[in-house]
């Protein structure tokens, strides 16, 4: 069973409950040399290590880094409508159900095409050269997996997500730590089973009143859109000027609204319940509109309505479905 990095949410095989290890895959006994990289690109015997036969040579290669493929490719040999592996690039041909963070699409003229209703406008976009929105970051060779995600795993990261020691590194301090089958409110993430990929599966803790380390490490490439009322950028010091990610708890009429909902969208919750009645310390944060991969929707958001069958892109059909799920302007 191999499992490679693809842009915002690897799962894994079980774990002890409680204890988050090294990013779910991808470390110890999980990280498998031979299964991305090939030391003279030239196979005739494989080594078979871990009884998984290794992913094929790509005949335009040898790569950098002695790796099989060029990176996303590479990547989306497993992450791309195989059952073994969450697929994370368009629409889902792997294990069935919703997945937390949706899909990848690619930019046009890459390497890999994009699956139907899914478009460069509708989330994360592999082998995009664009600057990313609210930031200065952008890379020339195009947007990759591993822009995000750490190929060889990370300790204390929810999904592998990159972090950083480098005061000079975009990722610097970005912790965004996890706790496994028994919820710990100190961590940003609960994650039930990390042998699945479902939205259901995973929610989010508030271990800061005024902070959100989900949003913090988003605001590493898009730092404008991330904050709290400290930031100028965010909060004027009497209204907010872009919509909030943290400290910013739903008053009493959104709980209100938000209880009503039979299909709510995810919020930060320091108590831990996420059910009714709704916490008066609940928080949106950039999971609340958006699939952190995206989604056949503009942006990646969730076309909440509250009501109906939930697919990836909500049970709505229209932006103001997901803005009402909290509001109740517009009725």
């Amino acid at each position: 069973m191999r499992w490679l990095l693809a842009a915002l949410a690897i799962v894994a095989i079980a774990f002890a409950p409680g204890k988050a290890s090294a990013g779910d895959y991808h470390s110890g006994t999980t990280l498998v040399c031979s299964d991305c990289h090939v030391a003279h690109y030239s196979v005739s015997h494989e080594q078979n290590e871990g009884g998984f036969a290794p992913l094929p040579l790509n005949p335009a290669g040898p790569f950098p880094r002695l790796l099989r493929d060029q990176a996303n490719e590479l990547c989306l040999t497993c992450h791309d409508n195989k059952p073994w592996a969450p697929d994370v690039f368009g629409l889902n041909g792997g294990t069935p159900g919703n997945r937390l963070a949706g899909g990848l699409n690619a930019a046009a003229g890459s390497p890999h095409a994009n699956d139907a209703n899914y478009a460069e406008i509708d989330g994360h976009t592999l082998w995009s050269t664009a600057v990313a929105p609210g930031g200065t970051f952008s890379n020339p060779a195009g947007l990759g997996c591993t822009d995000c995600h750490s190929p060889h795993g990370n300790v204390v990261q929810y999904r592998n997500l990159r972090t950083s020691t480098s005061a000079t590194n975009k990722f610097f301090g970005k912790t965004l730590d996890y706790a496994i089958g028994t919820n710990d409110l100190t961590k940003a993430v609960y994650e039930r089973n990390p042998a699945s990929y479902t939205e259901d599966q995973v929610d989010f803790n508030e271990p800061l009143a005024t902070a959100s380390a989900y949003g913090n490490w988003c605001g590493s490439c898009h730092p404008t859109f991330h904050g709290s009322t400290a930031t100028a950028a965010m909060y004027n010091g009497a209204d907010w000027l872009r919509h909030p990610v943290a400290d910013a708890d739903f008053g009493t009429s959104m709980r209100t609204k938000f209880a009503l909902q039979t299909n709510r969208l995810k919020v930060m919750d320091p108590g831990g319940t996420w059910t009714l009645p709704i916490n008066a310390g609940v928080t949106p944060s950039c999971f609340s509109c958006h699939k952190s991969h995206g989604n056949q929707n503009g942006f990646g958001l969730i076309y909440m309505a509250g009501t109906g069958t939930v697919t990836e892109q909500g049970d709505g059909g229209a932006f103001r479905d997901m803005c009402r799920n909290c509001h109740t302007q517009g009725g």
